[in-house]
């Protein structure tokens, strides 16, 4: 994904490739469709096998989708890194009590250490009396979540003082105006140089009876204490419940998402993120490993600073967890603001990138396998593909660059599989990625666009798409503009056998900073939903067969589409529907050829209005509804409601 700078030079991209392979057809018949029309479905002549790995997912540091979203740590700015851009106290304020004086400020004259070489200095400037406080609060991401299920929380911070106090500190979630104190923990001593101080937090459940963002993080002193103090705070940190209990790990309600879906690969860490607004800003996978009081984190390229919290080793993990197939992609020295590294002094990029592989499938043996194991992982992960760059067409010399990686990747793990994001002749193309980002009515337009696709060329990735329906004003994420996604990805499981994978973008977007839509799943701090464009994606994935079944039909093919496959070990025949009409079709006869007696099955709907979406307030509003289907003979009609997606599962 280009930044939103260049979209128009993206579209433009995203048209020219009506005609990418010679010989390509677009079928743009209109057939008037009404009562009589026919949908064959060739049980008995199965076709080629569906791509395993054909539906997952990418993620991208966007839209807060890492930081404030998928990552679950709640503080904002826990870092003060110097390479944060803005204000370096962005989410601090004093907490004091009335007649008390205090100040914050970033001081560089006491660095936490060597990477993060400041820290947040409280200068106390009169005396605290007993019954009085001064301290420190973090209102997080748009604000601190208290949930009912928010049972407990770990917060840490290093902390130094100078002037003579001791302690004890109070650690509290409270709300925004200090009337509520949800939880508060103590440490009760610190010294005169920094230290790491962890303390759990478990808020009183009766405080907590709906879900809330109006809250602060605080950390204080309490009087008596005199002018003159000064107390040190670096890498504040605040984590609810995390997903599988992992440390540093992510928000259980998004992850579960992801996880429910059954995706089959996992491509990160993101196309910009990849490669930064600068060379400088690119992800640094060295940066991104071990504790993360020694991250620096950098500036993102869509407005905000990424702590790196979600780093690589934190990707991998999500990649285990949902069972997934790694994607890694790799930076080929393009910066977005146009500079690049000039590929004869891409050595050290290129040993960067061999060790990297090596950190995620290395063995012990190896140095960045045993620094792998260092950060708490002895086992290699499943990596498969490797992916060159993102969106390198704005490359004169990818060629190049392209073979650089290849043969340095290749020679040392041959097992490896390669993507490219430009066609090249340089070397060979296992696999392509391709990205769209269409108008309305485009995909359904071109839902045949690889049906004519060479069977002996390079393989195709469908890395990034999503439709952009009706930009000005903003209704992105709306049903319609799902099912003209729903339209191509009937295509693109008719060519699982070319197209080995696909996968939506972007994955997930912050209600209070939305770069570019639409997006996936929405979420703020304590709530999310997934869209109906999300549910498509989810539908298609859970619910896929393992062969490709032909299937033919007389009805209008820019608005009614249909794939089918077969699961194999339970003898389920899996037909996917499509109709991107504003009123419904009837296909008045369904034939199963080559079945005798069906054995009933299950009929799942998704469909609504033209402009419905899920929101905070109704989440579920479109979502899928599942039912039995009593079908038991080889024949029989089917309604499509309009805008819908039906999947039926058919026991043969």
């Amino acid at each position: 994904m280009r930044s939103l700078q260049s979209l128009v030079f993206h579209r433009h991209h995203i048209m020219s490739i009506l005609k990418p392979f010679p010989g390509l057809i677009l079928l743009t018949v209109v057939v008037g469709l009404s009562y009589g029309s026919v949908l064959n479905v060739s049980y008995n002549q199965p076709g080629h096998e569906i791509s395993p790995i054909l539906w997952g997912i990418f993620f991208e540091e966007i839209n807060h989708a890492g930081d404030g979203g998928l990552y679950a740590e709640l503080i904002k700015n826990r870092a003060l890194s110097p390479k944060r851009l803005g204000s370096n106290l962005d989410g601090y304020t004093v907490v004091k009590s009335d007649g008390v004086d205090g100040r914050i400020y970033v001081s560089r004259d006491h660095p936490l250490n060597s990477v993060l070489d400041t820290s947040l200095r409280l200068n106390v400037d009169s005396d605290v009396a007993a019954g009085q406080r001064i301290g420190v609060s973090n209102n997080g991401y748009w604000g601190i979540p208290t949930r009912p299920d928010y049972t407990t929380y770990k917060a840490s911070f290093y902390a130094k003082s100078i002037g003579g106090f001791t302690g004890p500190l109070t650690v509290s979630i409270e709300s925004s105006n200090g009337s509520i104190v949800y939880a508060t923990a103590q440490v009760p001593q610190i010294t005169e140089e920094f230290q790491k101080y962890e303390v759990t937090l478990t808020p009183t459940p009766a405080l907590i009876q709906t879900p809330s963002l109006d809250n602060l993080f605080t950390i204080t002193a309490n009087g008596p204490l005199t002018a003159n103090t000064s107390i040190f705070f670096n890498v504040m940190s605040l984590f609810p419940p995390t997903f599988k209990n992992h440390t540093n790990g992510l928000r259980i309600d998004l992850a579960q998402k992801l996880v429910d879906a059954k995706p089959s690969f996992f491509r990160f860490p993101g196309g910009n993120f990849l490669e930064g607004a600068t060379i400088d800003e690119r992800f640094a996978w060295e940066d991104t490993i071990g504790d993360v009081a020694q991250r620096p984190g950098h500036m993102g390229p869509w407005g905000y600073y990424s702590s790196d919290g979600l780093g690589l080793l934190e990707y991998l993990q999500l990649a285990e967890d949902l069972n997934a197939e790694i994607i890694l992609g790799v930076f080929t020295g393009y910066a977005l603001n146009g500079e690049s590294v000039p590929p004869e002094e891409m050595g050290p990029y290129l040993d960067s990138i061999l060790n990297e592989i090596e950190y995620v499938i290395g063995n012990t043996s190896t140095t960045w396998g045993a620094r792998r194991a260092a950060d708490g992982h002895p086992e290699p992960f499943n990596l498969t593909y490797v992916e060159i760059g993102n969106e390198d067409w704005i490359s004169n010399d990818y060629h190049i660059r392209y073979a650089l990686f290849y043969d340095s990747i290749l020679a040392r793990y041959p097992q490896l599989e390669i993507i490219a994001t430009q066609v090249v002749d340089s070397r060979p193309i296992p696999v392509i990625d391709d990205h769209f980002y269409p108008g309305f009515g485009w995909f359904p337009d071109n839902h045949r666009y690889y049906d004519n696709a060479p069977r002996n060329g390079s393989k195709i990735f469908v890395g990034e798409y999503a439709t952009r329906d009706n930009i000005n004003p903003e209704p992105y994420a709306n049903l319609a503009a799902a099912m003209d996604d729903a339209s191509f990805m009937t295509g693109i499981e008719r060519n699982s056998d070319i197209v080995i994978m696909a996968c939506y973008a972007p994955l997930l977007g912050h209600l209070n900073n939305l770069a570019w839509q639409p997006d996936g799943i929405y979420f703020n701090g304590v709530q999310s939903y997934a869209t109906p464009a999300w549910w498509v994606q989810h539908l298609f994935s859970v619910i896929r067969g393992d062969t490709y079944i032909p299937t033919t039909s007389d009805a209008d093919e820019q608005k009614f589409f249909h794939v089918a496959s077969r699961k194999t070990d339970t003898n389920t025949l899996v037909l996917k529907l499509v109709n991107t009409n504003s009123e419904d079709i009837l296909i008045d006869t369904v034939t199963l050829e080559g079945v005798t007696t069906p054995r009933g099955g299950t009929k799942t709907v998704l469909t609504g209005g033209r402009w419905d979406q899920n929101d905070l307030e109704e989440p579920l509003r479109i979502s899928p509804k599942t039912e039995e289907f009593n079908v038991t003979s080889n024949s029989f009609s089917f309604n499509a409601p309009a805008f819908s997606l039906t999947i039926l599962e058919i026991q043969l």
